[in-house]
């Protein structure tokens, strides 16, 4: 099987798509590798996610919840690592903080991509949004 490596996106939607898949492969990366661990339910619970988004399935409905939980899980580990840091992080940037504990880098890195994922999906989905209305009124 041979695959089109030459895929160059078009429209804003394709780029912003296109960023939204790789963003996701990198939090499962990232997630797998940070090791949290959440327990026998809750990791059976996550891990069709995880598998769907490393399948480029950013939009499937019985994941909307499952996201939740990551960030909430993300933000609770990181605030057992140090007190209030998971809830600052999610509401700013934490790259240039310097960490003692490499656990903790690990976390950052984490709700960094977990981020950046979240805003990525949330992208395309706006657009999608904007492109429906503006059919409506073009």
């Amino acid at each position: 099987m041979q695959f089109n490596t030459e895929f160059d996106p078009e429209t804003p939607l394709e780029r912003s798509a296109l960023r939204a898949v790789k963003t996701a492969r990198w939090f499962v990366w990232e997630w797998r590798d940070t090791n949290i661990d959440v327990g026998g339910r809750r990791l059976r619970q996550m891990t069709p996610t995880l598998e769907r988004l490393m399948d480029g399935i950013l939009f499937d409905m019985q994941d909307e919840t499952v996201l939740e939980v990551f960030e909430k899980v993300i933000v609770e580990h990181l605030n057992t690592l140090l007190e209030d840091y998971g809830t600052r992080a999610l509401y700013r940037n934490t790259r240039g903080d310097e960490l003692r504990s490499h656990e903790l880098e690990h976390g950052r890195d984490l709700i960094e991509t977990w981020k950046s994922f979240k805003h990525a999906r949330q992208h395309v989905i706006d657009l999608r949004r904007a492109r429906i209305i503006a059919d409506q009124f073009g």
